[in-house]
């Protein structure tokens, strides 16, 4: 699992530093914290896997309003559309403070945790491959 963040220098190391705070790095285990630049990484990457954890900053996101349809001057040239969010399942979280932003994360992180299969309810090869026991197996052989 991995955490992508995106936004203005300024949201990104307040991102980085609650993280740390949190020790969310040590949680993902395997997974990396990346900061992402541009919009079309940010959407190459929504389209790979959108379920991995997004931090968008909310000065980027550009809500569908009769404001934003008058005033076109006023939307970031580098934001991403909430319709676009919506559409890949990603939309309607908003986080209000630091601490609920850290029990989204955890709770991201448990829930892809428990969905894994166990040993025990693994029923076929591509069970296997999925979650890498196949891989794992090979090694504890050699």
């Amino acid at each position: 699992m991995n955490i992508y963040i995106y936004g203005e220098l300024s949201f990104k190391m307040e991102i980085h530093k609650i993280l740390d705070h949190g020790n969310i790095r040590f949680k993902i285990g395997d997974g990396e914290v990346i900061d992402v630049e541009y919009l079309y990484d940010l959407e190459e990457l929504i389209e790979e896997d959108p379920t991995q954890i997004f931090i968008i900053d909310q000065n980027k996101i550009i809500e569908d309003s009769v404001t934003t349809k008058l005033f076109k001057f006023l939307i970031p040239k580098d934001g991403i559309t909430q319709k676009y969010l919506d559409h890949y399942g990603m939309g309607d979280v908003s986080i209000r403070t630091y601490k609920d932003l850290m029990i989204h994360i955890e709770k991201r992180l448990e829930f892809i945790e428990n969905s894994k299969p166990k040993a025990h309810e693994i029923t076929s090869i591509e069970d296997m491959l999925e979650d890498d026991t196949l891989e794992a197996i090979s090694k504890s052989l050699n």
